[in-house]
Parts: structure tokens; sequence; C-alpha cells
């Protein structure tokens, strides 16, 4: 793993950009608004709310190249509420920058198994809570 350094920062911000533009399509804003304008400029961090298997999570995307599903409820209005999902770009060797589950295990993003993923991890959380 190479360390990341300032000239890395505007490849960073591009994959950040994209992964925002691919998961804002498949997980829209929760009010059905419009969640990406190309004409105007970003501001980091970008997050925005969706509701997954009938909840409001929230994601958070990084300009640092991480991306982050957490509790959008009220349970999320707590400082730092627990990652659903998470993934973050690391720099290899000879490769460059790869998406990485918080194990350093190498994931392929953007791609269809993310939806399966994050919905499966939603529902874990889901089942584990108490029922009411």
């Amino acid at each position: 793993m190479n360390t990341i350094d300032i000239n890395d920062l505007p490849t960073l911000k591009e994959f950040s950009i994209i992964a925002y533009n691919w998961l804002s399509k498949n997980f829209p804003k929760s009010d059905n608004l419009t969640n990406f304008d190309p004409s105007s400029d970003l501001s980091f961090p970008i997050r925005w709310k969706s509701i997954i298997e009938g909840e409001i999570f929230e994601w958070v995307v990084s300009d640092m190249g991480s991306i982050t599903l957490r509790l959008g409820g009220l349970e999320g209005n707590r400082r730092n509420p627990a990652p659903i999902f998470y993934l973050s770009l690391l720099k290899k060797e000879g490769v460059g920058f790869q998406w990485a589950d918080p194990d350093g295990n190498s994931v392929s993003f953007p791609d269809l198994s993310i939806l399966e993923e994050v919905k499966s991890r939603v529902r874990l959380y889901l089942d584990s809570q108490p029922t009411t």
C-alpha cells in the first residue's frame, strides 16, 4: 500500500464525485429532489438521506475517497453514528487507487453487487433491532 500525498487530492475528489453520482442514482434522496447538478460546484462532504428497506439512512461521501451509509432517522442524529456500510480508497503500488472495505479487501465499485451488499447490511441492522 502506498501513502496518499497532496498530489492525489484531485484524483480522490474525482473518484468521490463518480461514487456520489452512481450512489445517488441508485439510492435517491428521500425527498425525491434532484441529487446532482453537473453545472454546480459540489460541497464536500456530500450528505443525503435515502429510504432503504422502508427506513431512512444517510449517505456521506467525502472528497478524500470514503463512502459511508449510516442511520438517518432519530438514531442518526447522534454524534458519529455507527456505519452500516463503508468503503474507502486505497492506493496500491502498481495498481493505483482501489475501493476497499474496512478490512482493506478490494471491492468492485461501482458495481451492481454493491446494491445487494448495501441491502444485506441494512437488513442485518434492521433484523438486529428489537421489535416494539
